[in-house]
């Protein structure tokens, strides 16, 4: 009976013991089956961006340009007597320069100097008229031919109309003054019909220069190169005063200036590059 009682209590004792065993087992298993902790990201401060404005740069420019004017009256002695019939200025370049500075991201100003080469200028005073010498029956006619310069230099200011894929659109104005150099007119007088067709005479009309006021209408796009350097190219029209334009012929013997010239337009299509300096 007492054998029975330890066999009774180690049989027990090695029960329950199994059952601990057994229960710590499972317990670590299904720790270990549980999901992984997520951690949730906390969100990021908001970033700043550096805006653009605030910089000084330098432009330069080349182009082609036509100019025209709108009239060339002449007085003949002391009184206004009419205008040229014909007159045409040729095309000329130009090449240009300027700093400026972009106040910001839409808003820029700058100061251009744009120096265009010798143009020649061709037209005719008048047709079929009497001849200069008084020959009964002579019809003649006049043409002249001379050349201007011209440099303009002006304030500019821009508005950028915003940036897509690089390409910046603007728009723009200017107002200043222009340089106007006129040579030599040579005008030449030819008989067309009468005794003596054929004939001709020159006579030469003494240069005239000054400064004049001058504005100007803008319109082009950019391209960013690099963060400093931008590709401009565009259009311009400018508008300049009337002045003198030639004195009296050499053989006149009068004094002063007989042809004015009335407001100058010209027309340039310009290409080029702005740097920052920033």
């Amino acid at each position: 009976m007492g054998n029975l009682n330890k066999v009774s209590v180690s049989f027990a004792a090695l029960l329950a013991s199994t059952l601990v065993a057994t229960t710590m087992a499972t317990t670590v298993s299904s720790a270990a089956d549980l999901p992984p902790v997520v951690q949730i990201p906390q969100p990021l401060p908001p970033e700043i961006i550096p805006q653009s404005y605030g910089g000084w740069y330098l432009r330069g420019d080349i182009g082609y340009a036509k100019t025209s004017v709108q009239g060339v009256g002449y007085f003949q002695g002391p009184s206004f007597t009419g205008e040229f019939e014909q007159y045409d200025i040729d095309q000329s370049w130009m090449v240009g320069a300027g700093i400026g500075y972009q106040i910001n991201d839409w808003f820029r100003v700058d100061l251009t100097a744009n120096l265009y080469s010798q143009a020649d200028f061709t037209g005719a005073s008048e047709f079929n008229t009497a001849c200069s010498d008084g020959t009964v029956g002579a019809i003649c006619s006049y043409s002249d031919t001379g050349n201007v310069r011209v440099s303009t230099y002006l304030a500019n200011a821009y508005v950028d109309l915003g940036t897509w894929q690089g390409i910046t659109p603007y728009v723009g104005a200017g107002i200043g003054g222009a340089l106007v150099h006129w040579g030599d007119l040579q005008n030449t007088e030819y008989s067309v019909s009468g005794p003596v067709p054929g004939s001709f005479a020159i006579d030469t009309h003494g240069k005239r220069s000054g400064w004049r006021f001058a504005y100007g209408l803008n319109a082009g796009a950019s391209y960013d190169i690099s963060s400093n350097l931008k590709i401009d190219a565009g259009y311009s029209f400018t508008n300049i005063a009337g002045g003198e334009m030639f004195g009296f012929g050499s053989t006149s013997g009068l004094e002063g200036t007989q042809g004015y010239n009335e407001e100058m337009k010209i027309h340039a299509f310009k290409v080029g590059l702005r740097y920052s300096l920033n």
